[in-house]
Order: C-alpha cells, then structure tokens, then sequence
C-alpha cells in the first residue's frame, strides 16, 4: 500500500516533490541496487531514493554513489556540488559547504534532508512555475539581487533553523544593505550554535570597529582566534594578527605583543604573504586595500624594515 504524505520521511517527502515538478527542472537517476563500501548513513539514505540527481536544471549536482569521495583530512565525504561550491558531509551528518571568499568550508546544514530541503526551498524563488528564470531576480551582473538573496537564505534557516552557514551568510548580506544591528544580531547567534566558528567571531569583531566598540571588538577577535587555534585551523595565525590590529588601534600594547608573537608563531608564511598582497594593491591604485593589509602588517612586525618601508610607499 502507498504512503500517504503525511506518513512520508523527509527524504522521501523531497522526492516526491521532485517528481511533482515540470519536466525538465529536475533529472534524477533511478538508484543503484549496490552501493559502495564506506559511505555513511546520511549518504546511504540518501542514494537509497536516487543513483544522482541534477536539481533546477544544474543548480545543484548530487554525484552518482560510484563518485563520491572520501577526504581523509577532513574526514569528509563530498558528494554534491550547488552553485558551483563543493558540497560534503561529515561523520556526525552535517553539510559542508566551500566558500571560496575565505578559502574555506561552512558548516551550511545540522542534516542532510534540511539541507536539500532549504536548497529547494532557496531555488524555488529564482525559477517560476514554468521552470524558467523568474523575473527581477538576477542584476545587470547576472547575480541575485539582495533582496532575493536574503529571502532565499532565511528559507534556508525556516529549514534548519541551527545551521551556522546560511545565518552567516544572511548577516553579511543584511550589513551590506547597511542593517548593522540586525547583522550583529545574526552574528551573536551564529556564534551561540556554533562557539567554534572563528570567521562568525572575526565579522562580529569587525561590526563591533565599524561601531567604534574597539574593546568589544578585541574581545571578538580573541575569540575567533581561540577558537581557530583550538581547532588547529590553518589561518590561526591570521586571526591572531588581527586581534594584533585591533590592539594597536586601541593602544594596548601588551595584548598587541602577545597576539603578535602567536601570529608569528603560527602563520610564519604570513608577513610575505601580507606584503606581497599590500604591494599588488598598490600597483593596482587600490590605496585603501593596501593601507588596510600595511595596517595589520606593522601590528605584528612594527620595526621590520621592509614593513616600514612599505608603509613609507603607501602614506605616499
């Protein structure tokens, strides 16, 4: 006997929605009778309904079973790409989600049928019924448009409602639209789900120095950078240069010394790395960039030669 909807799982809630939906929108492969060795439970439910599957045309790619892959250092499994950002998931079920403005993975969903269902939920509001592009979504660039973006994010949070990712994303979206507050507000609650979110900590630092809260802001970056060095995050010594910063901006020159000797310590390639970017913004008639990353760089390395230099060339 068929299920009713209302005895549906949400996976299977999902996919009976999918086949509900104008043809062409949705192309998803019929499942495999085997499965590969090793994939975990989340992934096991998941290629129980489908071998694959492209959703809104190619927005997102779920991998066949035979493709996904196992990241040793991560201890994840990718297995999804959405938007053009890698999509994997790990050993407790949570979605990870590559963000290439940090050069780093977000944890965008608790589960995996609250993460595609907030995906769904999220690219239902840039196609209309016919399965075509809405209009007034996308701008002369052809990206979304903050207002939709906003509205496709907090569809994602009625979904998951603890899932750090989309709310982080949200924040950002909403200050650039100049709601600080309500940016903050986003922030404080994306750091409470998830303590360990270093770059959550950092925006709130920076909301905090935009507000002229230059305590509270040293404050927030000592968190962030706790919390990547708890975790032997690879940036560590980056988050420890701008508690660093924000230091010296106050005049607090202990703490300044203290962050300045961790960042050394642990981000060694950091101060080339700086100085290179400082010099190619330069070039590039970016002074505001450049007097920002020169700003960081004499936090850490006051009397450095090359550093005072550089900050000769930009102050000229």
């Amino acid at each position: 006997m068929a299920k009713r909807g209302d005895d549906l799982d949400p996976l299977d809630r999902i996919f009976a929605a999918l086949d509900d939906a104008p043809a062409g929108l949705h192309d998803v492969a019929p499942a495999s009778k085997t499965l590969p060795p090793g994939l975990p439970p989340p992934l096991i439910e998941l290629y129980a309904r489908c071998d694959g599957a492209r959703l809104y045309v190619d927005m997102i790619e779920l991998a066949a079973a035979r493709d996904v892959r196992f990241d040793p250092q991560t201890g994840r499994w990718q297995f999804a790409i959405a938007e053009g950002d890698a999509i994997a998931v790990d050993h407790r079920g949570r979605i990870w989600r590559a963000d290439a403005s940090i050069d780093d993975a977000v944890c965008d969903g608790t589960r995996l049928d609250r993460w595609l269902a907030g995906q769904l939920d999220a690219l239902a509001l840039v196609f209309d019924r016919d399965g075509e592009f809405a209009d007034d979504v996308f701008d002369e660039d052809g990206e979304i448009v903050p207002a939709v973006r906003e509205r496709q994010l907090r569809a994602q949070l009625r979904r998951d409602p603890a899932a750090p990712g989309p709310r982080w994303r949200l924040a950002h979206v909403v200050l650039a639209q100049g709601a600080t507050e309500t940016a903050r507000d986003e922030l404080e609650q994306v750091v409470a789900d998830d303590p360990v979110f270093a770059w959550a900590w950092l925006d709130l630092a920076r909301v905090s120095e935009q507000l002229g809260e230059v305590g509270g802001a040293i404050d927030e970056a000592r968190m962030a950078a706790e919390a990547a060095e708890g975790v032997q995050h690879p940036q560590a010594g980056y988050f420890w240069s701008q508690v660093a910063r924000l230091a010296s901006r106050a005049g607090d020159d202990m703490v300044r010394a203290e962050a300045a000797t961790k960042a050394s310590l642990l981000a060694p390639s950091l101060k080339r790395a700086q100085i290179d970017g400082a010099r190619e913004r330069l070039d590039a008639g970016d002074t505001a960039s450049a007097r920002g990353l020169v700003e960081l760089l004499r936090a850490v390395w006051p009397r450095d030669l090359e550093v005072l230099e550089l900050a000769r060339q930009v102050g000229r």
